[in-house]
């Protein structure tokens, strides 16, 4: 998927990407393709942790602001954990296989989410 958006580059930033001549869209894309909670929850001591770390923070100090079904959070979390889990302890050594039955669980709590969203919505006509 991809989005245009603009976003202001706080002047620490700005230096930063200039003296190390990195194209900030270069930085963040790479940084963005880090967030993974299945990547995360698979290898959480990995070097590509930091990107999700900085999100749950985000989701931890900002969560008030968000609208989020805490139901649907609370489900699909424990299923989440307990794919990955099962994964991990069955076959500790494949890492992609945790990762993609994490990353199956978040799907389907995707499409969980967007059902509600879309009954919300029909329901209110």
């Amino acid at each position: 998927m991809e989005t245009a958006i603009n976003v202001t580059l706080p002047e620490d930033f700005d230096i930063l990407c200039s003296i190390y001549q990195i194209k900030p869209e270069v930085f963040i894309q790479q940084f963005i393709n880090q967030v993974s909670f299945p990547s995360y929850f698979s290898n959480p001591t990995g070097s590509d942790c930091w990107a999700t770390l900085c999100f749950l923070n985000f989701i931890d100090v900002e969560s008030p602001k968000f609208q989020v079904n805490e139901d649907l959070e609370i489900h699909y979390l424990n299923l989440f954990k307990k794919a990955i889990r099962y994964n991990l302890v069955t076959s500790p050594e494949d890492k992609v296989k945790a990762v993609n039955s994490g990353r199956k669980v978040i799907r389907h709590w995707l499409k969980a989410v967007l059902a509600e969203r879309t009954k919300y919505i029909t329901d209110s006509l």
